[in-house]
């Protein structure tokens, strides 16, 4: 079911709810305000009848009957009835014969209190409309104790309730369909919105994702729904993007090393090539196969990170023997190109991560800190505690990187400078770095200066880091 017709509905019902408990409400109120007007009005008559009765004590029956009913006579309907009953229950006299009220009167509900009214109300007649009666028992000096009754046909007042009833049901019926109409006419103009929203959004594809929602700037909910999806577009677009652009430069990383061997193989099959011209050129080729397979791991590693996969488990893994592994393995290197090594002791330090891809950020950033760190220059390794948080800090003396480079040394693919260039990397070290420390929780930053160094920082923090 559409959401006009589901708010058109649910408008209709409460409309109606709300209609038809107001009609209720005022039902009930008139008609208990008609039947206490009523028992007024027969209070007050049983009281008129009953001064008539004193002032007539002395007076023949037929007398006192004559004079009530020539009483009556100027009511122009005939739906009030004056009776006297003695204390038996039997008719004694009346202003009019009905042969609806019962003879002798039944006296179950009677009040014993002389001078106190009670109320009754008698269906003789199913087809006729009731009859109200209010009764007294009251001390006449010449007749003594009798039952002074007034009696009221409630006839009107069921018309009346009749008809209420019946302009409450044209009420609910013109209020049902004024809420359809009116219902069906406010979901459109609501909805309208969110059919622009999706016509406009189903106008935007992989191809041109620059286009965006458009907002009222009435700052309601759907002006909010359109600016999260218009974030949403934005990140999508700017993801995208990313993609191309690493599938561009992927391309391009490959294209060289795949020219460079068919190249090599057409020297190698050339006609007058000498042996050993051959097997240079087979090892050159092998060069650029190494080349080659680092950048498809690389690749995978990053298509596995941007599928969440990029770290397969976590374990206990101490940090202070990780960090003295790496400097191990590049202590060779670091002596070769004349680079002193500086490392402090460093405490036991537990932390939860996956030791081969921890191995691989420490060994990225040694390996980037020898490469650009020129001869005779030096490199610091050290860690600080602080609470649960500790800090890893590899510096270097070595070229540095201009502030307006540092920005983008965690892009893929981008190299700073030159020099970077020249080193042979395919740019794409910091990013699986940035990459394995977010998925192992933890935090990498570079501080770096053209000429002066740089520094770069490892931040493990939390639970999972225990001393």
């Amino acid at each position: 079911m559409k959401i006009g017709v589901r708010l058109t509905l649910w408008g209709t019902i409460i409309t109606l709810a709300a209609c038809a408990a107001v009609c209720v409400t005022l039902y009930v109120g008139l008609s208990v305000s008609l039947h206490n007007e009523i028992d007024g009005f027969l209070e007050g008559e049983v009281q008129e009848f009953l001064s008539i009765l004193v002032a007539e004590d002395n007076e023949p029956l037929e007398k006192v009957e004559a004079d009530i009913r020539r009483e009556l006579g100027s009511r122009e309907r005939n739906d009030l009835t004056f009776r006297l009953l003695g204390v038996d229950g039997r008719l004694t006299l009346g202003s009019h014969a009905d042969n609806r009220l019962p003879d002798p009167w039944p006296l179950d509900n009677a009040s014993s209190e002389p001078g106190r009214t009670w109320y009754e109300t008698i269906q003789a007649d199913p087809e006729a409309s009731p009859i109200r009666v209010c009764s007294m028992i009251a001390k006449l000096p010449a007749r003594g104790p009798v039952i002074v009754q007034a009696t009221y046909s409630l006839d009107g007042v069921n018309t009346a309730l009749g008809r209420f009833r019946n302009m409450s049901f044209v009420v609910l019926l013109l209020a049902a369909v004024g809420s359809v109409i009116g219902g069906r006419i406010l979901a459109r103009k609501s909805l309208r919105p969110v059919h622009e929203m999706s016509t406009a959004a189903a106008g935007i594809g992989a191809r041109d994702l620059s286009r965006r929602l458009n907002q009222s700037g009435e700052g309601d909910e759907l002006d909010h729904l359109a600016g999260v999806l218009n974030d949403m577009l934005e990140r999508l677009e700017q993801q995208i993007l990313r993609i191309r652009q690493f599938t561009a430069d992927a391309a391009h990383e490959l294209r060289t090393p795949l020219t460079a061997l068919r190249g090599a193989a057409e020297v190698a099959l050339g006609p007058n090539v000498s042996d050993e011209r051959r097997r240079e050129t087979l090892e050159e080729s092998l060069e650029e196969f190494d080349r080659l397979s680092r950048l498809t791991e690389d690749l995978l590693l990053l298509a596995q990170a941007d599928a969440g996969r990029a770290i397969n488990r976590r374990e206990p893994v101490a940090l202070n023997e990780a960090i003295g592994d790496v400097l191990e393995l590049f202590s060779a290197v670091a002596d070769e190109k004349r680079i002193t090594i500086s490392a402090g002791e460093f405490p036991p330090i537990e932390i939860l991560a996956d030791r081969e891809r921890l191995r691989q950020v420490l060994c990225n950033l040694m390996d980037n800190a020898i490469k650009f760190t020129p001869a005779g220059g030096r490199i610091e390794v050290d860690t600080e505690t602080a609470g649960e948080r500790v800090t890893v800090r590899i510096a270097d003396t070595g070229v540095g990187i201009d502030e307006e480079r540092l920005p983008h040394v965690f892009d893929r693919f981008y190299r700073a400078d030159s020099a970077r260039q020249r080193a042979g990397g395919f740019g794409l070290g910091l990013p699986i770095c940035r990459m394995l420390v977010t998925a192992l929780d933890g935090e990498i930053r570079i501080e770096s200066k053209p000429g002066e160094g740089t520094s770069v920082y490892l931040e493990f923090s939390g639970a999972e880091c225990r001393r």
